[in-house]
């Protein structure tokens, strides 16, 4: 019997570490979460670039390319959501509206405001979680391989149900990151030039709009380029109308309708029931980055599901 209290005080250590070291990242889980898709999105390139230089050469410059690719535009949709912003305010502060009706939109802005007040007040945390993504991103694409295969070995599974296993999740990521994330980001892209150059106002909040439902299944970016469409007809705005509708059906709804199911394989099995669950439960949980790990999160542990009871089986 006393042989048995180091065993289980090593257990209660361990169980104590654990809760500790999750409490610790517990704050970066989204940085954490970020730099996975990144690592993930930019390594076919790591890989192509690996082959005539070094790995830590590669890594930096993936890095670098990284940061121009997203930085600054991150910057600028930033700075247009707040000139849009004032724009939209300015534009409903100078409509008589009935007062009760006023009141409501006074209090929204209002918590527009502190909550913009909140953010620049965590512009350090911002920081933070900035240099810790690109960190992460640095070294999962440098070390990508030999993570994995340490991952491999922790998994109690034979070689063959591993290779399975990770076959298998190779395959539903590929759907999900670049079938939904990567396809969302170009369609939401096109929708922001494409309202730009036929001058429909707010431009890059309704780009934001439609990256988000353009990775909704069954909805599309066209229920909101198409009305815009149709609403710069109705006003008698005919080029920027007919403009509009043409760049739309080209190149915002002819991305989805080419490339959208070539990238989702009807072989990975995602139903929409779950991509739904996914963007809105992960946006609650992860915020922006739930948006595409909600989906991820829910198809693998599925996966892994599947996997398990077909072993019993």
């Amino acid at each position: 019997m006393k042989n048995l209290h180091p065993k289980y005080l090593f257990y209660a250590l361990t169980i104590i570490l654990a809760v500790l070291a999750f409490l610790i990242i517990k704050p970066f889980i989204t940085p954490i979460l970020t730099s996975i898709v990144l690592a993930y999105l930019f390594y076919p390139l790591y890989k192509i670039l690996n082959k005539k230089i070094n790995s830590t050469l590669s890594s930096l410059l993936i890095l670098f390319i990284a940061i121009i690719l997203f930085v600054l535009p991150l910057s600028f949709i930033f700075e247009s959501l707040f000139r849009e912003s004032v724009t939209i305010y300015n534009s409903v502060k100078n409509i008589s509206l009935d007062p009760f009706l006023e009141n409501i939109l006074n209090q929204v802005f209002k918590y527009i405001s502190s909550q913009a007040e909140s953010l620049i007040k965590t512009i350090p945390r911002f920081l933070i979680n900035a240099f810790v993504t690109l960190f992460l991103f640095y070294y999962f694409l440098k070390e990508g391989e030999s993570i994995i295969s340490s991952i491999k070995k922790l998994i109690p599974l034979d070689k063959s149900h591993k290779e399975i296993l990770f076959r298998e999740f190779k395959r539903v990521t590929s759907a999900v990151v670049y079938g939904l994330i990567l396809i969302g980001l170009i369609v939401g892209f096109f929708t922001t030039i494409g309202f730009y150059i036929f001058k429909v106002p707010n431009p890059v909040l309704w780009g934001l709009i439609v990256l988000v439902f353009s990775i909704l299944p069954g909805v599309g970016a066209s229920i909101i380029w198409i009305p815009a469409s149709l609403i710069k007809i109705y006003q008698g705005d005919y080029f920027n109308g007919i403009g509009l509708f043409i760049f739309g059906f080209i190149f915002i709804s002819g991305v989805e309708v080419l490339f959208k199911p070539r990238l989702i394989s009807h072989k990975s099995d995602i139903h929409p029931a779950i991509v739904v669950l996914g963007v809105f439960g992960g946006l609650a949980l992860l915020g922006f980055i739930g948006l595409f790990f909600g989906p991820l999160i829910l198809v693998v542990f599925i996966t892994l599901f599947k996997h398990l009871f077909h072993k019993k089986d």
